[in-house]
């Protein structure tokens, strides 16, 4: 039988710039999930679990190693495909809503590129999968957490990505 690998972490080395120099986060990181199966990265607080996910969504550079997601290179220290080409979907930890944006609006943002008719369709189709339906002209602040989360949820799975990352859900 034949086992298709669909997330490979290879050697991973993630840090930051600091006031005195460089802040080493992540270092050797290697893991392999197979299509289907799900991971879970535990660890203390600040031991570099976020910086993981952003790295694989392509908020955050690698200095070291490679990510691939089904067979295609995502990043390596040298180079990243752009986040929103990468079919990785991310719910933030904080949820990361647009306040300025209605909840129709918060989940169609990734799918600007659809057909309006399209993008609709797909936000209500969201709606009724997280049991939000009839909330879509509610903004963000005139929700319960759970509800935003949801919303953040269905953000996350509107434009069907590859693979979903949960920072903390």
């Amino acid at each position: 039988m034949h086992v298709e690998t669909q997330l490979v972490l290879d050697g991973l080395q993630i840090g930051y710039p600091t006031a005195g120099g460089f802040k080493q986060v992540v270092q050797g990181l290697s893991l392999r999930l197979e299509r289907g199966q799900i991971g879970c990265l535990l660890g203390a607080s600040g031991c570099g679990k976020t910086t993981v996910l952003r790295s694989i969504a392509g908020f955050e550079p690698l200095q070291r190693g490679r990510i691939e997601l089904a067979g295609r290179c995502l990043a390596t220290a040298q180079q990243g495909l752009p986040a929103e080409q990468r079919r990785v979907g991310m719910m933030f930890q904080e949820y990361a809503l647009f306040p300025h944006l209605d909840v129709a609006a918060n989940i169609g943002f990734g799918l600007r590129g659809l057909p309006r008719a399209q993008r609709q369709a797909r936000v209500q189709a969201l709606l009724q999968h997280v049991a939000l339906q009839g909330l879509d002209r509610r903004y963000p602040h005139e929700l319960s957490g759970g509800q935003q989360q949801r919303v953040a949820l269905a953000r996350a799975l509107a434009p069907a990505p590859d693979l979903l990352l949960l920072d903390e859900p």
